[in-house]
């Protein structure tokens, strides 16, 4: 064992700051040496973790080890994430609009701030460029078409290409868009844009909330899915322990409505938006906070329903969630926006927690 301890002790891998899996099995002394070494990593302020593993055919085992590699990962890639702020947060979420050293403390995420004009001159390099063709694919696979007319199509398409020039750009893996001022300037909408954008790998949020848009790349280093970002619009606690809420928001991935109608943003009435139908099954919401950034709700529910009612953003969605939740989430709110992803994702989320040194409310 003492061997072992001063090997790993000499590797240039201890000097990094990822997370410590250390594998034992049930000789030559390997689960004590594994303990200790764990044990010294957490005094060093270090995430560690050790996996008993039987043999190559433990199922145990390797599933343990499987979802201790995947939390380590995703820290790892929160790490290294860049998200782009196009604009400054909205001027309604004033809890919601932490700074980019904060975020780096609490994420290790990489703030990249972008003027809103970077936005704009893009779009405008797109338009003399002759525009941007219509999206035919994504027409001919809707089941409806209300409102947005060819011209909304043809802005939203100009939004988006100049978005990814943007990404491209900054070389981004997620970014947060200060939306509405898209219709002052454009008479148009980024719902769309964003909507292609995260089917297509870099999460994508609306109104510059920046949590939010950590949230969104969180689950999908977790999951491997993209996120959508909802207001809570209703939510109820209900008898047998059992509530619901009802979510609602025009910017859903194109990858998670398996149908969808093309309709305008809820709000302005202008602009190109998703009205999808999502599965039904075990979902996963989210919400950061705090000032430090460094608190988390989250619970696991189930999709009961994709209701399309008029009076709301126009993706929408039901979900059974625990009543002991819904106290969690209104008693100490850390703001509007939720995150949703579809699966049962809180015991990974738990694990990065402790792991990072976050807090559960």
């Amino acid at each position: 064992m003492l061997e072992s301890l001063e090997r790993l002790d000499r590797s240039r891998y201890l000097g990094r700051k990822h997370p410590l899996i250390l594998i034992a099995h049930g000789k030559h002394n390997s689960l004590p040496a594994a303990l200790e070494l764990a044990a010294w990593a957490r005094q060093q302020g270090r995430a560690s973790q050790v996996v008993q593993l039987a043999g190559a055919d433990d199922p145990v085992g390797r599933a343990e080890l499987e979802e201790a590699a995947r939390v380590a990962n995703s820290l790892a890639g929160m790490g290294e994430s860049r998200i782009g702020l196009v604009g400054e947060p909205s001027s309604w979420l004033v809890a919601s609009r932490q700074s980019a050293d904060t975020v780096e403390a609490s994420w290790g995420a990489r703030i990249i701030p972008i003027p809103f004009e970077r936005l704009t001159g893009a779009m405008e390099a797109q338009r003399k460029r002759g525009g941007a063709r219509l999206p035919d694919d994504f027409i001919r696979g809707a089941l409806f078409r209300r409102e947005a007319s060819d011209e909304d199509l043809g802005k939203s398409e100009v939004i988006l290409e100049a978005l990814k020039t943007l990404v491209d750009d900054e070389r981004l893996d997620a970014l947060s868009l200060r939306c509405f001022d898209l219709l002052s300037l454009d008479g148009s909408t980024g719902c769309y844009a964003l909507s292609r954008l995260a089917a297509e790998g870099i999460d994508a949020g609306c109104e510059g909330d920046v949590p939010s848009v950590l949230a969104l790349r969180w689950v999908r280093l977790l999951s491997g899915n993209a996120g959508w970002m909802a207001n809570p619009s209703v939510i109820r606690k209900g008898e047998g322990g059992w509530g619901s809420m009802l979510l609602a928001h025009c910017t859903v991935p194109l990858s998670l409505v398996p149908a969808y109608g093309i309709r305008s943003h809820f709000e302005s009435g202008r602009g190109a938006a998703l009205c999808g139908t999502l599965p039904k099954g075990p979902v996963t919401l989210l919400r950061i906070g705090g000032p430090k950034l460094d608190q988390v709700w989250a619970a696991e529910g189930r999709l009961k329903e994709s209701p399309a009612e008029e009076g709301l953003c126009r993706t929408q969605a039901v979900i059974e969630v625990s009543n002991s939740d819904i106290d969690a989430l209104l008693d100490a709110p850390l703001g509007n926006h939720l995150v949703m992803a579809l699966g049962g994702w809180v015991g990974l989320i738990d694990r990065y927690i402790r792991w990072a040194g976050l807090s559960r409310v």
